[in-house]
């Protein structure tokens, strides 16, 4: 397809709202320039026709995501073309200065900040990322280190989509199927992956399902057993050190506590003992400076020994 730069055209993007463009809907795009590597490697650029894509920019040349022509489609980069110069500069810098980006950090602490105060590295810092930043915005610009630089991006998603074709790997990218032209294929991969995934999801609902099940049989089986260990308490004596049970047991035999009685309770009460011969006695809380107990708790703490010990006589 012969186009000059700066025409306007149908064409089919690849993705529309994050979705394979299965119905091949078009949109209006601009032809911008073909960037090469070489005779192999030729990647036309194209930016959609209309509105910016950003709302805040750092200049012109970053309103729009440049897309890459791939025969009848164009895919998204992800990239403006200010983006593209700074993020390929960059990584060529890392590659060509360092060797890699874990090479840059070293570099930084072993020539630069070992050793050094603040006020010493702080002047060599700025000297070398001003360097750094002279070498991106050179190379930057050069279309082989641009085309390297998306090349390893568009590998990236070949491989995924040839791991997800024929190793069973799960993500079957279309990206990487258009650049070898197997769209269709891909289509049918991620229908099939998309059943796998939902048949996996809907195992690993159940059994975390189970577990939560289990886990809240298992809290209700201990929560029995503490009120039924209370219960004794209170009928044959001994020490008691949680409000919440003794809110659960006066709500389990129908006894009524006053709301700002059970918030005492829970918030407050810090144990009550009760004698073999049913005295009661308890200990609370401070929470602030001329705190009282309460005549209504022990009302409440009599009321649950009662109905226990007539309980315990009806079913002997």
């Amino acid at each position: 397809m012969s186009v000059e730069v700066g025409q306007v055209k149908l064409m089919k993007p690849l993705f529309i709202d994050g979705m394979f463009n299965r119905e091949g809907k078009r949109i209006r795009a601009k032809y911008l320039k073909t960037i090469s590597c070489g005779d192999d490697i030729n990647y036309p650029l194209w930016i959609e026709s209309g509105k910016p894509n950003k709302d805040y920019t750092k200049n012109l040349n970053d309103e729009y995501y440049l897309y890459i022509q791939v025969g009848e489609w164009i895919v998204i980069t992800g990239y403006t073309e200010y983006d593209l110069e700074t993020r390929s500069g960059y990584d060529f810098l890392n590659k060509e200065l360092y060797g890699s980006f874990e090479e840059r950090q070293k570099y930084f602490d072993e020539n630069i900040y070992k050793g050094r105060t603040f006020e010493d590295y702080e002047p060599l810092v700025k000297q070398q990322i001003a360097k750094e930043e002279s070498f991106i915005a050179e190379h930057g610009k050069d279309e082989q280190v641009q085309v390297m630089f998306l090349k390893k991006d568009i590998d990236n998603a070949i491989s995924r989509y040839i791991d997800a074709r024929d190793n069973n790997g799960k993500f079957a990218d279309f990206v990487g199927a258009a650049f070898i032209g197997e769209l269709e294929k891909c289509d049918e991969l991620a229908q099939q992956l998309k059943v796998v995934r939902k048949q996996a999801d809907a195992i690993k609902r159940a059994e975390q399902e189970e577990q939560h099940k289990k886990e809240a049989d298992e809290q209700l089986r201990l929560e029995q057993i503490k009120i039924k260990e209370t219960e004794n308490t209170f009928v044959n004596g001994g020490t008691i050190k949680d409000g919440a049970v003794i809110v659960d047991i006066a709500d389990k035999y129908g006894i009524d506590i006053p709301i700002r009685t059970r918030g005492w309770i829970l918030n407050t009460l810090s144990e009550c003992t009760i004698s073999v011969d049913g005295s009661v006695n308890y200990r609370y809380w401070k929470r602030s400076k001329g705190a009282t107990g309460s005549q209504k708790v022990y009302d409440i703490l009599f009321s649950i020994r009662n109905i226990l010990k007539e309980t315990n006589l009806q079913t002997a």
